[in-house]
């Protein structure tokens, strides 16, 4: 048993040891001349039986449940303690010496023994109550918390039937709508096709009647016609792949006012079969409250993130994602989507965190996502990807992780990442990256971690990035790299 002091104390209880042994030596050796005290005599009895630093202090617990000492268990009998041991001589009729024999020593040791038995039991008695009202607390605040969960989702369940019910009611209406728009788009472009055709007809007549009466001319007219006739015919065939043009343009532009009038659920229920693929397995469906949709979060009427990591998700990426305004989190990390990463997800002004980690996505990094002004995460690592960082990347302000680690990457390192001073991760080992470091990553001040390992850089490493060094060399090849003389 240890106590704060007790080192000290033990030196000095070791020097008093050494001292009484002495002393009782040097009285052994002048016995023959006169007799010890009773005092000495103890001492010397208490020196033989070599008691440690442990039974003293349950001598002094012993003491304490006596009633007989107040002080510290400390190990050290000091005067208050031997004070206690003449007291407690007293009290069972022993000669109070303040010293301690084999009888007292047992009695004080078992009654220090109890003591803190005692001591330790009400502690764990103590410990098991606290305990058990915790539990108790736990379990009611657990109970009530439920009874109000089950009313709100009751009350929110009612509420979102009706808005479901409203919205098919109105998407029927527009739908509708749109229809007859359509039809009479058609019915127009029908008509207009039809004059095109009557003039061109007409063209055709008036043309055959020139080369009639041409046909008196010269040859050199007759060539002449002819050139003309093969311009007038490329005029021609501009003039009808230019509506052909319009009306794709129109169509698509037509596609985009549809999405932007679709709800975040209808958004959702129509990338759905296309984000799942044949292996994922969503339960979007709106007879279900969108509060239970899988990996859905929401605020009010807005879908603000979709948390699908390792959902066995087979598809691609939906373009029509980008339709959601108002999402802050895109977590499809850990599953098995594949084709390129959607260029319209850079106009997810609010997007804070974008995770497609562990996939199969190909292709190129779009220089769009470097629009995305509020994004703190950028997470593509373990996919193959190929092209270059976009130098765009250096846009992201708000930035504070970029994990593009194990995929194909290539080129140089864009100095621009050194414009991220908000950036504390900044990882890109793995690759086939080239070139010297830029010294531009030493301003950098906020990175806590840099890897560039397993790459084919070249170079020096500038001498603010040392403290990474470990997360630099070695490289491919075993090559490593050495620091900047000068920056």
């Amino acid at each position: 048993m240890h106590r704060p002091g007790a080192g000290r104390r033990r030196l000095h209880y070791a020097a008093g040891v050494i001292m009484v042994v002495g002393v009782a030596a040097a009285m052994v050796s002048i016995a023959r001349n006169r007799t010890l005290t009773p005092e000495q005599l103890a001492a010397a009895q208490e020196a033989e039986l070599g008691l440690d630093t442990d039974l003293l202090a349950l001598v002094e617990l012993g003491l304490a449940a006596e009633g007989r000492y107040s002080g510290e268990a400390d190990g050290v009998l000091e005067p208050e303690a031997r004070q206690g041991i003449r007291e407690w001589q007293t009290d069972r009729g022993i000669e109070a010496t303040g010293y301690l024999d084999r009888t007292s020593l047992a009695e004080l040791l078992a009654a220090g023994r109890q003591a803190e038995a005692e001591a330790e039991e009400a502690r764990r008695r103590d410990e098991l109550e606290a305990e058990t009202q915790r539990l108790a607390e736990e379990r009611r605040i657990a109970r009530e918390e439920r009874l109000a969960e089950r009313a709100r989702l009751d009350s929110a369940r009612r509420e979102e039937e009706r808005r479901l019910a409203e919205e098919a009611s109105l998407a029927e209406e527009e739908r509708l709508a749109e229809e007859a728009r359509r039809e009479m788009d058609r019915i127009a472009e029908e008509a207009r096709l039809a004059e095109e055709e009557r003039l061109a007809e007409e063209e055709r007549l008036a043309e055959e009647a020139r080369r009639a009466e041409q046909e008196r001319l010269a040859e050199e007219a007759r060539q002449a016609e002819r050139e003309r006739l093969e311009e007038a015919r490329r005029t021609a065939a501009a003039r009808l792949a230019d509506p052909e043009r319009r009306q794709t343009e129109t169509l698509e532009a037509a596609q985009r006012r549809a999405e932007e009038r679709l709800t975040d659920d209808q958004l959702l229920l129509a990338s759905k079969s296309a984000l799942a693929g044949t292996t994922g397995n969503l339960n979007w469906r709106l007879g279900l409250n969108r509060r239970s949709w899988t990996g859905v979060r929401s605020r009010d009427e807005n879908v603000v993130g979709l948390d699908l990591n390792g959902r066995n998700l087979g598809g691609g990426i939906p373009p029509r994602l980008a339709s959601l305004t108002e999402l802050e989190l895109l977590s499809l990390g850990g599953n098995r989507l594949s084709g390129a990463i959607p260029a319209e997800l850079g106009s997810l002004g609010r997007l804070k965190g974008l995770f497609l980690e562990d996939n199969q996505l190909s292709g190129q990094i779009p220089v769009e996502l470097g629009a995305l002004s509020s994004l703190e995460d950028l997470h593509l690592y373990n996919n193959p990807l190929t092209g270059m960082i976009p130098p765009e990347l250096g846009n992201l302000t708000s930035l504070k992780r970029l994990r593009l680690s194990r995929t194909r990457i290539a080129g140089r390192i864009p100095p621009e990442l050194g414009s991220l001073q908000r950036l504390e991760l900044l990882a890109l080992s793995g690759n086939q990256l080239s070139g010297q470091i830029p010294p531009e990553l030493a301003n950098l001040t906020n990175l806590k971690r840099l890897t560039l390992s397993n790459n084919r850089l070249s170079g020096c490493i500038p001498r603010p990035l040392m403290r990474f060094e470990s997360g630099i060399n070695p490289q491919l090849g075993g090559v490593r790299l050495p620091a900047c003389e000068r920056q």
